[in-house]
C-alpha cells in the first residue's frame, strides 16, 4: 500500500533534509509538500479575507512562497520524484495539523532546527507542536 506522506517545507536546510529523508524512507510514497506563509507576526485585520479563501492556492503567492515552491521542485527533480505542492497562510503548526486532519495523510516528515531551552521557548517549535497533536505518525529530521 502506498503511503501518503506530508512534508512541511519552509526552504530551510532542515526542511530540505526532511524532504530528502522522506524520499529515502518512503521509496514508493506519494508526497504532498506544504508551504505555510506565516501570518502569526502580522497584525490581525478582521474580515480581511473570507475564511474559505484563506488557505486557497488560487491567490497570488508572496515571493517567499514562490521561492519555497521552486526549491521543493528542484529537490524533487534531483531525486526523480513527483510531488504535489500546496500553500496555505496562517500559523505554521496549526495549518500543518489542519491539513493532516482534512486530507488523506498517513505520515508526516518534518525538519527541526534542533533548538532547545530558552531558544525553543521564545521561538517556539513547529515540529514539537506537530508531534504532540498529529493524528498520524511523525518523523522529525534534525
Amino acid at each position: 500500500m502506498t503511503q501518503r506522506v506530508l512534508v512541511p517545507f519552509d526552504d530551510s536546510e532542515p526542511a530540505a533534509d526532511a524532504l530528502e529523508y522522506a524520499f529515502d524512507l518512503f521509496p514508493d510514497g506519494d508526497f504532498a509538500v506544504l508551504t505555510v506563509v506565516d501570518t502569526s507576526s502580522l497584525p490581525f485585520i478582521p474580515n480581511a479575507a473570507d475564511d474559505a479563501d484563506s488557505s486557497d492556492d488560487a491567490r497570488t503567492l508572496p515571493d517567499e512562497a514562490t521561492a519555497h515552491l521552486t526549491a521543493v521542485e528542484t529537490i524533487a527533480d534531483e531525486h526523480g520524484r513527483d510531488i504535489e505542492t500546496r500553500t496555505r497562510t496562517g500559523t505554521p503548526a496549526q495549518e500543518i495539523l489542519e491539513y493532516v486532519e482534512r486530507n488523506p495523510i498517513d505520515h508526516v516528515v518534518i525538519g527541526s532546527h534542533g533548538r532547545s531551552g530558552v531558544a525553543r521557548i521564545f521561538l517556539g517549535s513547529v515540529a514539537e507542536v506537530v508531534v504532540r497533536h498529529s493524528p498520524v505518525p511523525v518523523t522529525v529530521v534534525r
